[in-house]
């Protein structure tokens, strides 16, 4: 069985997401910002009553700090640690790996894989959830 990937663009960059670890994406989900909050996070996402941390964007290229907040769609990502979701403004599709190509990544990012997956004319880094989240526990 192939592996597959949900795809997703924010601003001028984009991510992919093992679908593994995606459990949904919602749209014009309900987002509000608390005062005190780690920079990491852009704010709290409601979902089935519950928070969720909507976490800030900034250290994906071609996005800037606070984008989550108004973005139209909101990507929910199990964790080790409980759900956490990230923002996006379009939603590329659910994608088999043998429908793309796989490159080099432009450079070392800290929170991506060494690779980078292309498809039709994008380039989609594709998010280490796990490092990403101890990342995100030791800070």
């Amino acid at each position: 069985m192939m592996d597959r990937y949900g795809l997703f663009r924010l601003e001028s960059g984009g991510f992919a997401v093992p679908l593994e670890r995606m459990l949904r994406v919602i749209e014009a989900g309900q987002v509000t910002w608390l005062p005190l909050m780690p920079e990491q996070m852009a704010g709290m996402l409601i979902v089935d009553k519950r928070p969720v941390p909507l976490l800030d964007t900034s250290w994906l290229h071609g996005t800037k700090v606070g984008a989550g907040l108004s973005a139209p769609y909101q990507v929910l990502i199990a964790t080790e640690f409980g759900p956490v979701a990230l923002p996006a403004d379009t939603t590329v599709g659910i994608v088999a790996t043998g429908r793309g190509i796989w490159a080099s990544a432009e450079c070392d990012r800290e929170y991506f894989l060494s690779e980078s997956f292309c498809y039709r004319g994008g380039i989609y880094p594709v998010l280490n959830v796990d490092k990403f989240i101890m990342s995100l526990t030791r800070s």
